[in-house]
């Protein structure tokens, strides 16, 4: 007779969440890109319901929505990055991973770089939306 044993492998809780955030960006992302093309049902919706300001505050919800969740995820890399340079086990994604021996305390500057790009994605992507035609708030 087999006996299954039970495989107690968990996910951190911490990785569900950066999982979640990375659907979040890719998701909120794309209906954002769809919404400013102008032929989206939402669009339609949110004219129909509130006017153009009510579209112009909903996609600058979306818009906010995604800036905060890039940056975060930025700032998130950032800190990973310091931490590697200084040469102790980088909390990547929830999980506590040591780094190589091989692995030059150095290359933790390359995620603090790539950090630093996201938050000034999410800046740069608030600052196009103001860009737009009828999103101009300034």
């Amino acid at each position: 007779m087999i006996t299954l044993m039970p495989h107690n492998s968990r996910v951190p809780g911490a990785l569900v969440v950066w999982v979640l955030g990375l659907i979040a960006v890719a998701v909120i992302g794309g209906s954002l890109v769809i919404d400013l093309s102008g032929q989206s049902t939402a669009d339609g919706y949110v004219v129909a319901r509130w006017s153009m300001e009510g579209l112009r505050i909903y996609l600058w919800l979306e818009g906010g929505l995604l800036a905060a969740i890039v940056a975060t995820l930025g700032g998130h890399i950032i800190s990973v990055g310091f931490v590697v340079a200084r040469g102790r086990p980088a909390h990547l994604f929830g999980i506590p991973r040591p780094v190589h021996p091989r692995v030059p305390r150095q290359a933790g500057y390359i995620f603090v770089v790539f950090g630093s790009a996201l938050v000034a994605l999410s800046l740069t992507m608030l600052v196009l939306l103001n860009a737009c035609r009828y999103m101009r708030l300034v």
